[in-house]
């Protein structure tokens, strides 16, 4: 059985960050095969969360940091590329240099790129909430006997057989994975976990231990943009390998250590905003696309919370360029924000690409970050407000700068009222944005 094989790093890049105060994070690079910049990956922010003061910002997955609506996809094609190298098949080199180029400009990108495929079965996860989108990307690189899966935190029973882990150092650690059918996690030959950033590589542990109780699997893939574990993080990884006799490899964008000195100064939260009039939201309702009942509440069926196949995806393509054309439409200014929530990523950016030029999207989160207005700081703005869907969860959204938008798409997956949400209304037409249309799927 083949297990990881822990080696010397030499390290490429060393880079120092100062966040807040006393707060600062040293970096250095060990591996960047696809030689991307690092400052076009993340920045760094200071956060409300006792067991981690700090946090990398990714600057590629559409969460607090605003991206063209096809960055998140290319970023799940250079992560399946890697994957692929691993497996043996042919990578385009060309095309994953354009991927990057455009990446290391900030500039959208037109570049349509060819599925691998993959000669046996697989399934991929996305881990809830920052990966869903960068997850379902993954999976999207793929044809053959591939699906997908996403983690939630939505409080939901229905009629699934339920895995439960846990994510040690984040501000809502609980999570667990929806199985509708055994049969997606049997028989795969390659069960790959995708994530923005493995730190610890303690999320990763737990799920793989969870999953291997019920559904044995014969080998694990961790694909992340960023993997900062330790030389003791990695030697856990192959005692845990060899412990459940299954095989374990972690493939990333880039690789490295960082080191953390000082804390997070404590910042009291800006109450969200109650005061001010309700200014007209147009709302919209996206009947194309399909539904499904749970806990008698409607979702999206092709989000990849339930499970979703190859041939299901081209149905959910077709469903979004449909409702992205019908859109574009709606548009009034060249501006234009589409605003997914919490988990609710990939459909909203799918949708965004249909819906022409000048185009930007991101989610809200429940990431609590200190917003700062100063330079090389990556959490300039904030807007927070009550979750429409879970009393006592508070949302965020960053970096919606003061007439940085004409207008503003908000995509929620169920069923909202604007007066549910009106801090974040308030906030939005606060900031200069002349036309806010909620998108919702009836």
């Amino acid at each position: 059985m083949k297990t990881m094989t822990i080696q010397a790093l030499s390290v490429l890049e060393k880079k120092s960050y100062s966040i807040l105060d006393n707060l600062t994070v040293d970096v250095e690079l060990t591996a960047n095969p696809y030689h991307l910049p690092i400052d076009s990956l993340f920045g760094m922010a200071a956060r409300n969360n006792p067991k981690r003061s700090y946090l990398f910002v990714s600057k590629l997955i559409g969460k607090h940091i605003p991206v063209k609506p096809k960055t998140p996809q290319l970023t799940g094609y250079l992560l399946a590329s890697r994957f692929a190298e691993l497996l043996g098949l042919p990578v385009n080199r060309e095309i994953i240099n354009d991927i990057v180029a455009s990446i290391s400009s900030g500039e959208n990108c037109e570049l349509e790129v060819l599925p691998y495929n993959l000669p046996s079965k697989a399934l991929f996860v996305g881990f809830a909430e920052t990966a869903t989108g960068l997850g379902h990307g993954v999976f999207d690189s793929f044809t053959g006997d591939v699906n997908f899966l996403h983690t939630t935190r939505e409080p939901l029973t229905g009629d699934y057989d339920t895995i439960y882990f846990t994510e040690d150092h984040c501000h809502a650690p609980d999570q667990k994975l929806l199985i509708s059918s055994p049969q997606i996690l049997e028989d795969n030959d390659s069960l790959v976990l995708v994530d923005d950033e493995v730190t610890t590589g303690n999320l990763c542990l737990n799920i793989i231990r969870s999953i291997q109780k019920k559904y044995p699997q014969k080998h694990y893939i961790i694909l992340s943009i960023l993997d900062w574990r330790s030389e003791e993080s990695r030697k856990r990884y192959q005692q845990t390998a060899v412990e459940l006799g299954v095989r374990i490899s972690v493939l990333s964008l880039v690789s490295g250590v960082f080191s953390a000195n000082g804390t997070s100064p404590v910042i009291k939260e800006n109450p969200a905003l109650l005061a001010g009039d309700m200014p007209p939201v147009e709302m919209f309702c996206g009947a194309m696309m399909q539904t499904v009942k749970v806990d008698n509440a409607s979702y999206l069926k092709y989000t990849g919370r339930f499970g979703i196949s190859a041939e299901e995806n081209t149905v959910l393509e077709k469903e979004a360029t449909l409702l992205g054309n019908t859109l574009s439409k709606m548009r009034e200014g060249k501006k234009t924000l589409c605003l997914g929530s919490g988990e609710f990523m990939y459909i909203p950016f799918l949708v965004a690409d249909k819906m022409g030029h000048g185009v930007s999207v991101q989610t809200t989160t429940r990431s609590p970050v200190h917003p700062l207005n100063r330079e090389n700081y990556a959490v300039k703005h904030a807007i927070n407000f009550a979750d429409p869907y879970n009393q006592g969860v508070t949302n965020f959204v960053y970096n919606i700068a003061p007439n940085l938008y004409d207008e503003v798409f908000v995509f929620w997956e169920k069923a909202v009222k604007p007066q549910q949400v009106a801090p974040l209304v308030i906030g939005l037409k606060e900031l200069g944005i002349k036309q806010i249309v909620f998108v919702t799927f009836c």
